[in-house]
C-alpha cells in the first residue's frame, strides 16, 4: 500500500475525523512494507460486533474488547514496541494505552458514540458520554471504568501526594493528537536507545499526517542542528511555518529560524 499517501490524506481531515484504522494500518506499513493488511482490516471493521447501539456503557466496549478479544495492557513488557504497532497489537492482544485507547475510540465512534481521550497526564484515558453523564475508562486496565478516586490516586502514584484533579484533565483530545502522541511513545524510546535515524523516521511519518503539529517539526529542526546540518534544520523551520496552525506557532518557528540562522553566520 501508498502508506504515504494515506498519511498525507488524513492531514486534510478535520483533528478528530481522522480514519483511525487507516491511519494506523498505514504507520505500520512503513514498518512491513510488502505486507497484506487486509486480515487486520477486517479485524478492526468487527470490532464492535455484538455491541448493543441503544446505550453508551463502558461495559459493553469492556466486554467486547477486553472480554471476548482478549485486549489488555501489556504490563510485562511495556517498552515492547509492538505495544504501539497496530499489526502488532491485533496479533498479540497486547498494546501500550493509547494504542488501546484508540482501538475504544474506533469501536465506539463505529457506533456513533461520543467517546474521546481526555488531557489526564501520564496515562492514557478515555471519556464516554451517556445520557447526562459520563464514563472514565482505562483502555490498559480491561476497559475498567475509573472513579474521581482512581484518578487522585494516579496522580499522587505520578506526581506526589498532593496532587489535585484539574478541570483541564477532563478536556477532549482529538484524534490526531492521540496518534501523534502513540508514535511518540516510539520516537521517544528510539532516542532513548540511541537510534536517531529511527526517531527522524517517525518524525517524518507524523509530519505527513500532523503537518499543523508545530511541536514535530522543531523537534526534527532541533535533531538536526545537533547533527550539524544547518540548513537541514533551518529548512525544516520554513516548512513548518507553512503549516503553522496560527500566529503563535508562526512567532515560534520564526524565532526558532533565527536563532539557527545566527549560528550558520
Amino acid at each position: 500500500m501508498d502508506w504515504q499517501a494515506v498519511l498525507e490524506r488524513q492531514s486534510f481531515q478535520d483533528d478528530d475525523d481522522l480514519d483511525i484504522a487507516e491511519t494506523l494500518i498505514a504507520l505500520s506499513a512503513a514498518d512491513h512494507p510488502g505486507r497484506d493488511f487486509t486480515a487486520e482490516r477486517t479485524h478492526l471493521e468487527s470490532l464492535a460486533e455484538g455491541i448493543s447501539e441503544q446505550t453508551p456503557l463502558a461495559g459493553e466496549l469492556s466486554r467486547r474488547l477486553a472480554g471476548e478479544l482478549g485486549y489488555l495492557g501489556d504490563s510485562e513488557t511495556y517498552d515492547d514496541m509492538r505495544n504501539a504497532d497496530i499489526a502488532a497489537v491485533i496479533e498479540r492482544r497486547r498494546g501500550l494505552p493509547v494504542a488501546l485507547g484508540l482501538l475504544y475510540i474506533h469501536a465506539g465512534r463505529t457506533l456513533g458514540w461520543d467517546i474521546t481521550g481526555i488531557n489526564f497526564p501520564g496515562h492514557f484515558l478515555l471519556r464516554l458520554r451517556n445520557g447526562d453523564g459520563h464514563e472514565i475508562i482505562d483502555p490498559f486496565g480491561g476497559g475498567q471504568v475509573v472513579q474521581p478516586s482512581d484518578m487522585k490516586a494516579m496522580l499522587a502514584h505520578m506526581a506526589g501526594g498532593e496532587a489535585r484533579l484539574h478541570p483541564s484533565y477532563m478536556a477532549s483530545t482529538a484524534v490526531r493528537h492521540v496518534i501523534v502522541r502513540l508514535q511518540n511513545n516510539i520516537k521517544i524510546r528510539a532516542l532513548q536507545a540511541g537510534d536517531t535515524d529511527r526517531a527522524l523516521e517517525i518524525l517524518r511519518r507524523m509530519s505527513l499526517f500532523a503537518p499543523a503539529t508545530s511541536s514535530i517539526w522543531l523537534e526534527w529542526s532541533g535533531i538536526m542542528a545537533g547533527q550539524g546540518n544547518m540548513r537541514r534544520a533551518i529548512a525544516l523551520l520554513e516548512e513548518g511555518a507553512d503549516h503553522a496552525p496560527d500566529e503563535t506557532a508562526l512567532q515560534t518557528m520564526a524565532e526558532a529560524r533565527l536563532a539557527l540562522g545566527r549560528r550558520l553566520n
